[in-house]
């Protein structure tokens, strides 16, 4: 009879042991869960950080004149400062009645590792006109 009766149950070390192995399963679990979330809110970040520059470019394309050696800079609303430079690349010429400039785009934004920065670069014709243009913060100011 005392047989029957120590097969019908669990010994206290097994049950230990179960214990052990189901909380090491859950904690990894939440140690993968918990490194989604955070790559979640960083991809949200940079997403959020290309938007904005998108935006910004598109402002550009609005502008009416790029003079070579002008700039303008700002912060986006979460923190990335940004700079953005037009330089000469191709002057107008008797034959050519158009230039190239070259628009470098410099971010720069706080990250846990330290400063970190993008440059994105475009080229664009500009058609030389009589009068002087206004500054590429006027014109991106005139737009808002």
């Amino acid at each position: 009879m005392s047989r029957v009766k120590a097969a019908a149950g669990f010994t206290l070390l097994e049950v230990i042991i179960a214990m052990t192995i189901l909380g090491l399963g859950f904690a990894a679990l939440f140690a993968g869960m918990s490194q989604s979330a955070r790559n979640i809110t960083k991809l949200e970040r940079v997403e959020r950080r290309e938007m904005f520059t998108r935006n910004l470019l598109a402002h550009l394309d609005l502008v009416q004149q790029l003079r070579a050696g002008d700039s303008s800079s700002g912060t986006f609303d979460d923190g990335t400062r940004w700079r953005l430079e037009i330089q000469p690349y191709v002057q107008a010429t008797s034959q050519m009645q158009v230039s190239l400039v070259r628009v470098e785009l410099r971010l720069e934004w706080d990250a846990p590792a330290g400063i970190q920065s993008k440059t994105i670069e475009t080229y664009r014709l500009v058609t030389p006109v009589a009068t002087a243009p206004a500054s590429l913060d006027e014109q991106f100011l005139a737009l808002q």
